[in-house]
């Protein structure tokens, strides 16, 4: 089927393409202003393996990435124009083509840098594309108030959060300034306004109440990241990498090992009752093996682990503070404060996309102040819920509150994977999550246990070698068995032996072969 979208890859070797890459390098090379930065990207496709529909716009395509996605264009398109035609009735606009749409194409040079794909399309169709999808974005916004949201928003609003769907600040400050005219400082007030009346409604945290800095702002979803995250003295620390394939410990491979090589010849074995044994004792000491590797979390106790072995207490952060500001006290009572998180039927898609946007600007603007912040403190929280008793206590705390039921909230938190991106330095969170494990394994029985545990994963290996041999060995026997039955000599002679040395003990098997004899009974003579 051919596409509608003519954004489509540059090919190379090509007069047409050659022409456009020339004329935008002059074009930006001449631009004197601060160019934005590289802000809106490609979720890669191992983000967005884990849950597409998170990422992938469902009811409208903004930008150049999505707007003719051909699942939506046809019927999005007339309502973006009924969305423009509301935005632009207050203002009396009488040349819409000249008073705005030509404002755009002035900066659309300064547009494509925000853009991780190059977009072959002309600053001419650039500029409508974006003057109707940024009036459409604007005309969202104003339903939004310090009260809440107008009903028939929510609908799209998981999209307009999306990474992919954002649209550049610098073209909805310019539509602004076209609509309002002289009224310069008052538009960029009422834009900012939206900006946040949106992000109290769709956030999980609370948003600082530090002001933001707007002219360093990239979109809608970079606001929200920084609200979020701005509630204290920012830290640079370095981001690294690591393969996030090499994150299984051996401990865990050992366990794996020895499961797969009783599970390998058991199922086959419908006598094997003593490996059957094994294999529940395996099960029952190791439950993750047979769970699989739903999503690599962070090493940390669970908020109902934590609270029934440490006696840890979780309470909600005494002030509006953020993600960076969680602490762990420790005295007669132990309490771990947390900031509050209202998780409702949108919020999946905001954290998601906040993760993924804050992992791209940390790997892709290390000098520009995006740490990861955010992805840790959400790999921590998947390390604290494992069930509903987990989110029941954090809801009696207020620590988390929405209409999102307990079941939904693990799962959620479950099906978040670690994040394969690390920084350097110790964080506050990094020093609680260290006291939290130090204060849960110093228990007694936790001590203990941890101690068997060492103990038996010494001996894993000869327990696995032993296994399947053992294993091996009836396998042979149950193909004997059919092959030549259970009244061949051989079995005849081996239940004699059984028979034999069942009723033996140290003494009788003394004298069944240094005293005297007596004749078999006979049922036993072959």
């Amino acid at each position: 089927m051919a596409s509608l979208n003519p954004f489509l890859n540059p090919m190379p070797g090509q007069k047409p393409w050659v022409d456009q890459i020339s004329i935008a390098l002059k074009t930006q090379i001449a631009i004197t202003i601060d160019t934005p930065p590289v802000s809106i990207f490609e979720v890669p496709k191992i983000i967005k393996s884990e849950k597409p529909e998170a990422y992938v716009p469902q009811q409208v395509g903004l930008g150049p990435n999505n707007h003719f996605q051909l699942e939506l264009y046809h019927k999005v398109e007339q309502k973006k124009l009924n969305a423009v035609k509301r935005v632009v009735k207050p203002h009396q606009v009488l040349d819409y083509e000249e008073e705005i749409v030509e404002k755009v194409k002035k900066i659309i040079p300064l547009v494509r840098v925000c853009y991780e794909l190059f977009h072959q399309a002309d600053d001419n169709m650039m500029a409508w594309l974006l003057t109707i999808d940024g009036m459409f974005l604007i005309d969202k916004l104003n339903a939004y108030s310090d009260q809440g949201y107008a009903t028939g928003v929510n609908e799209v609003a998981n999209d307009m959060i999306m990474l992919e769907n954002q649209i550049p600040l610098v073209v909805l400050k310019e539509i602004q300034k076209a609509l309002l005219g002289q009224k310069a400082n008052e538009q960029e007030h009422s834009l900012e306004s939206k900006f946040r009346y949106f992000c109290k409604a769709h956030s999980l945290f609370v948003l600082s109440q530090e002001n933001i800095d707007f002219n360093r702002v990239n979109h809608l979803l970079d606001y929200m990241y920084k609200s979020i995250v701005n509630n204290e003295k920012f830290i640079p620390r370095e981001v690294g990498f690591r393969n996030p394939e090499s994150d299984s410990e051996s401990e865990t491979e050992a366990k794996q090992e020895l499961f797969e090589a009783i599970m390998q010849f058991a199922g086959v074995m419908p006598g094997a009752q003593p490996i059957r044994q094994v294999i529940e004792f395996i099960m029952q000491r190791f439950p993750e093996i047979t769970e699989g590797p739903a999503a690599n979390e962070i090493e940390v106790p669970s908020v109902s682990e934590l609270h029934k072995v440490a006696r840890v207490e979780f309470r909600l952060s005494p002030k509006n503070e953020g993600i960076r500001n969680i602490n762990f006290v420790q005295g007669k009572v132990r309490y771990c404060y947390l900031p509050l998180m209202t998780i409702n039927r949108d919020s999946e898609v905001v954290l998601r996309n906040l993760m993924a946007y804050e992992k791209l600007m940390a790997k892709n603007n290390f000098m520009d102040g995006y740490g990861l912040e955010l992805t840790e403190y959400v790999d921590f929280m998947c390390g604290i819920i494992d069930k509903e008793r987990d989110v029941e206590l954090l809801r009696e705390q207020k620590i988390i509150e929405g209409d999102l039921s307990d079941e939904e909230i693990v799962k959620l938190f479950n099906g978040i994977g670690k994040s394969c991106l690390k920084m350097n330095g110790e964080s506050e969170l990094r020093k609680t999550v260290a006291q939290l494990n130090m204060v849960y394994e110093s228990t007694p029985r936790i001590w203990v246990l941890r101690r068997i545990e060492r103990r038996f994963m010494s001996s894993i290996k000869v327990i696995t070698v032993l296994v399947s041999v053992a294993s091996t060995l009836l396998f042979f026997r149950e193909v004997y068995l059919t092959v030549y039955g259970t009244d061949s000599y051989h079995m005849r002679v081996a239940r004699f032996l059984q028979i034999r040395f069942s009723r033996m003990r140290l003494g009788g098997l003394l004298r069944s072969y240094f005293g005297p004899r007596e004749p078999p009974p006979p049922s036993e003579l072959i």
